[in-house]
């Protein structure tokens, strides 16, 4: 059963039990899935950004910033991102929002960064 969603101890709470619940091995006429409700949920949302990308994520190949200056743009749980490769060779990722004017800071899928 699920409980109503409130301030997260709630719904932490119905996912604990979801997966609890959880058989792999069921027959099908046995599986269920998730409230319909949660594929909408903004609560949801926020907490699969939590669960999901909380850590490192995929968002381009080495081959795209080689060089020094290299970036590539992205858009991971909503959030523009930039990623560059830096002169001392290390890669680097910043939100691609300019703090003073709310602009992007590097346009395109990749390019190279001036100097």
């Amino acid at each position: 059963m699920v409980r109503p969603l409130g301030d997260g101890q709630e719904l932490t709470a119905s996912l604990d039990d979801l997966l609890r619940d959880y058989d792999a091995e069921a027959p099908l006429e046995h599986a269920f899935t998730i409230p319909a409700s949660w594929y909408v949920d903004p609560r949801v949302y926020e907490l699969e950004k939590k669960a999901v990308f909380g850590g490192w994520q995929v968002v381009g190949r080495l081959d795209q910033v080689e060089q020094p200056g290299q970036f590539l743009t992205a858009d991971v749980a909503g959030e523009p991102i930039v990623v560059v490769r830096g002169r001392d060779g290390g890669l680097r990722a910043f939100f691609n929002v300019c703090r003073h004017h709310a602009a992007a800071v590097a346009t395109g899928e990749q390019g190279q960064a001036a100097s």
